[in-house]
């Protein structure tokens, strides 16, 4: 689906080039801390910023080639903390930018939790309720029958969508946190998304994602999944924190946490 050909910035923020692809069905999990570059490359994966080295396609044609509109309807982006200027309603919003019928509305804003909202103001809620109503709106700009799986449906009448999220757990309790991530890879596992996803927590990264891109001042220094990019040792050295592994009886990934 989104295929990088040595792609990357020269001037700042730099990003050295990557070669790599992203399919459908794959979750992967963009990680590394403050100032390595992963909105960056957001905005690159996006088609929001033009590389100035190398290429990024998307169905083997250059970002830069797709109309505008072409390109909503198979990419969206949810940026870090943008709250809308206008008070729109809740289902408004969320069907912005959008020909979805009505009820797929109504899908998206039941996998986010947001039906008890659908009739509030955009304005009156909290940050992480506002949060979860820009990735349904991300959710509805894209095929929405890729969520909803309505009685008729398949993920194949439509070609799968790229969704990007930049940071979409950060106002979020815990509870959500893991809800919203089950889901993302509920729609990358069973709808064919493809979805790459910047974190900072690290231990949803290893739970969730079946890839991860570890980055450092602007260059990607490890990739794979996440056993074996999520090493104790690796992250305690880029992150300069005392880290370590914890291990359970149930074959969940080890979770880190902070050394004694």
């Amino acid at each position: 689906m989104l295929t990088l050909f040595s792609a990357g910035f020269t001037t700042t923020p730099r990003l050295e080039p990557i070669s790599d692809r992203l399919l459908p069905g794959e979750l992967l999990a963009i990680v590394g801390p403050n100032g390595a570059g992963k909105s960056t490359l957001l905005t690159l994966l996006s088609g929001f910023r033009a590389p100035e080295r190398g290429s990024v396609c998307l169905d083997g044609m250059p970002l830069t080639a797709w109309a505008p509109q072409a390109l909503a309807r198979r990419r969206a982006l949810v940026a870090q903390q943008v709250r809308p200027s206008f008070d729109w309603g809740v289902r408004e919003l969320v069907a912005l930018g959008s020909d979805a019928a009505p009820e797929r509305v109504d899908a998206c804003l039941a996998a986010l939790d947001l039906t008890h909202l659908a009739e509030r103001r955009i304005t009156g809620l909290s940050g992480g309720e506002a949060q979860r109503c820009l990735v349904a709106r991300a959710l509805c700009q894209l095929a929405a029958d890729q969520l909803a799986g309505e009685t008729g449906t398949t993920a194949d009448q439509s070609p799968p969508g790229l969704l990007l999220l930049d940071e979409p757990t950060s106002a979020l309790d815990i509870g959500q946190q893991q809800r919203l991530m089950r889901l993302l890879r509920r729609l990358a596992s069973e709808r064919g998304l493809a979805i790459a996803c910047v974190l900072h927590d690290l231990n949803l990264a290893g739970r969730f994602a079946h890839r991860v891109w570890l980055l450092e001042r602007g260059q990607r220094i490890a990739a794979g999944t996440p056993e074996e990019v999520l090493s104790a040792a690796r992250l305690a050295r880029v992150f300069d924190a005392e880290l370590r592994e914890t291990t359970s009886d149930d074959g969940e990934p080890p979770a880190l946490v902070l050394a004694r």
